[in-house]
């Protein structure tokens, strides 16, 4: 009786050890392509082969005990090149997807879709090629997770700079209502949200962002938020647009939460929109 229980418990354990590491698993969907960057890191390399390539060495470094694989969306660069940038990297390459130079918009479509395509995969994280990461980059995000629907390792300057931004609570585990179009979330989040996300053609990643952290109402105020805000004015037009969609297509759409790690875990390496608290 004794040995059948065990048994029993060893394959209960067991069982359970698989579903956590299906659940742990990690999808990257990375888009790279040969523009320059304008106004890159003192220190870091301004070619942006060698950029890549040490964004995407980071990047696995913080991935190192996870379980994981790579998309690469390769949106201009020719064989040699490709070859240059991943290395050692091709093992995590899960697929490559070489594209004509179709541009930021299309690319983060094709990120959407091919993230969906694979359900073994819970935590999925959409990567641009021109951002910086610290060690603890993939742990604090994955922490994040449990608490937020999305999260980011870069916190923006605009939330200091930007009254649409500002806010009285603490920099750590802050609700934000944006960030760029690099973050993490889970399948079932992305498999509700996808439609709301491809608006990003149409609203840019601003308005994208709106649509899915805020009410109707929310957006509203932030208009007037920026309406008030001479250097903020330029914005205007954006948020009313995307006010437009959300009362017409998504105005009984779930609010998402949204956060970005503080001290930053990852930056933009384009200098002016170095990532606060951002500590290398």
């Amino acid at each position: 009786m004794l040995f059948a229980l065990s048994a029993y418990k060893q394959i209960f354990d067991q069982l359970i050890d698989f579903y956590r590491k299906k659940m742990d698993r990690i999808l990257i969907a990375l888009r790279i392509y040969p523009g320059a960057i304008k106004r890159p890191i003192s220190g870091y390399p301004n070619n942006k082969i060698e950029l890549v390539s040490l964004s995407i060495k980071q990047l696995r470094q913080s991935l190192k005990k996870y379980d994981y694989k790579i998309i690469l969306i390769n949106d201009g660069f020719n064989t040699d090149e490709l070859n240059l940038i991943l290395g050692e990297t091709r093992s995590d390459i899960l697929e490559i997807i070489n594209t004509a130079g179709i541009g930021n918009f299309s690319t983060f479509e094709l990120q959407i879709k091919k993230l969906l395509e694979y359900p073994e995969f819970n935590y999925l994280y959409f990567a641009e090629d021109d951002y910086l990461y610290l060690e603890n980059f993939i742990e604090k995000n994955l922490q994040l997770l449990n608490t937020f629907d999305y999260t980011t390792g870069y916190y923006h300057p605009d939330y200091e700079n930007l009254n649409l931004h500002k806010s009285f609570s603490s920099k750590e585990n802050c609700p934000q209502i944006s960030t760029t179009c690099s973050f993490w979330t889970k399948r079932n989040i992305l498999l509700k949200d996808a439609n709301r996300l491809r608006m990003y053609s149409k609203l840019g990643d601003l308005g994208f962002w709106l649509l899915l952290t805020c009410s109707f109402r929310q957006i509203l105020y932030r208009f007037f938020i920026c309406l008030r805000s001479p250097n903020e004015l330029k914005l205007c037009s954006r948020i009313l647009r995307t006010l437009f969609v959300k009362g017409s297509k998504f105005f009984y759409s779930d609010t998402r939460k949204l956060v970005a790690s503080y001290p930053s875990t990852s930056t933009h390496v384009d200098k002016k929109y170095l990532a606060v608290g951002w500590l290398q």
